[in-house]
């Protein structure tokens, strides 16, 4: 039998503390970040506002006599401005065509039935389309994924919350920069300097690339359905727009009022509004996003799938959202962290042989 003394009882019994201490400390962690997950996420997007308002910044200061500092606010008042007369001149138009479409949607699925109900699999089509929406649909699942707007302050305060911080963001970002370098160890400081200058890059690419593609899917599809002559052709153009910021997903959800106003007029409008959608969600996969965001991290699809997957349903609608720009900081920090100086493999990152903007 093996005997132990008191300075081995002692040992014992520090490692068994320690080891507690550890487990506790990392669960305590792991249980905080659960708490602070959708704080974490606002304060993301905030900086990805503060990118992109940085980089308008940036390259208004190149382009005339200004500082960053006035840039920033001209491109801010720009902003503002444009989306205030947007909204004094065209918000009545754009709220009442919102309004008619969200209410001629709940009628869509009798019409649908009446169009379809002189073929015999016209009937069973419908049936089966409604049972999909309904499982898929339920409230529960929309409630949990909308949940990051119903546990805080809402989708306005939110929106407020992300405003607010990526102006200071973006006016002062070195100021916020150095404050996180403070947490990091001296002999690690430079190196983790870079690897925010580069990150900030690839997200730079990556905004780039998906307003570019937003803009392009956006315009192709309301003109596609303004050529077949359907209902709210400009209101289902702009929301296939924003929602294409959501790859995968979004387009396709996109696609569900289009395809449930058009079937509601008549089948054959409902056909080629359906092979319109079909043409232009292949241009976005294949070629559209492809070639906007080439100077991106280069994401596998299947990685992006699963990281939407996961964010979605852990963090609802933001999560989501978010969940693209997410894996580009990932890529991004594996690349430099681990392919680059672990591998020592040769890695180039976005813009590093061209300049943005």
């Amino acid at each position: 039998m093996v005997r132990l003394n008191g300075e081995g009882k002692i040992a014992f019994a520090e490692r068994v503390f320690l080891g507690t201490l550890v487990a506790s400390v990392v669960i305590g962690v792991l249980l905080l970040f659960g708490y602070l997950a959708q704080i974490l996420l606002l304060v993301f997007a905030s900086v990805l506002l503060a990118v992109f308002l940085r980089t308008l910044a940036e390259a208004l200061a190149r382009l005339v006599p200004l500082s960053i500092g006035a840039s920033l606010a001209a491109v801010c008042l720009t902003l503002f401005g444009l989306i205030g007369i947007t909204a004094w001149l065209y918000g009545p138009l754009l709220a009442n065509g919102l309004y008619e479409l969200w209410h001629s949607l709940p009628d869509s699925p009798q019409h649908l039935r009446k169009s379809l109900g002189v073929y015999p699999w016209g009937a069973e089509l419908v049936d089966g389309i409604q049972r999909s929406a309904k499982s898929f649909f339920n409230p529960e699942q929309i409630a949990h994924l909308a949940g990051i707007f119903s546990s805080t302050l809402g989708a306005l305060g939110s929106l407020i919350i992300v405003i607010v911080l990526g102006i200071y963001f973006s006016a002062e970002p070195e100021v916020y920069l150095e404050g996180g370098l403070h947490l990091v160890p001296p002999p690690f400081r430079k190196k983790a300097r870079e690897v925010a200058r580069k990150l900030s890059r690839a997200l730079r690419w990556w905004l780039a690339g998906r307003i570019a593609a937003m803009t392009v899917v956006g315009t192709l599809v309301w003109l596609g359905l303004l050529l077949l002559g359907m209902a709210f052709s400009f209101i289902l153009g702009m929301l296939a727009g924003t929602l294409s910021f959501v790859p995968n997903f979004g387009p396709v959800a996109a696609a569900v009022p289009g395809l449930l106003v058009a079937f509601s007029q008549s089948p054959s409008l409902g056909f080629y509004a359906a092979l319109t959608y079909l043409v232009i969600l292949t241009l976005e996969g294949y070629f559209i996003t492809p070639l906007m965001e080439r100077q991106a991290v280069s994401i596998p699809p299947a990685l992006l799938l699963v990281a939407q997957l996961v964010m979605g349903l852990s963090f609802g609608l933001l999560g989501l959202m978010l969940a693209s720009p997410l894996a580009v900081t990932v890529m991004t920090l594996v690349q430099l962290l681990y392919v680059r100086d672990v591998l020592e493999e040769p890695v180039t990152l976005p813009g590093e042989t061209t300049s943005p903007l």
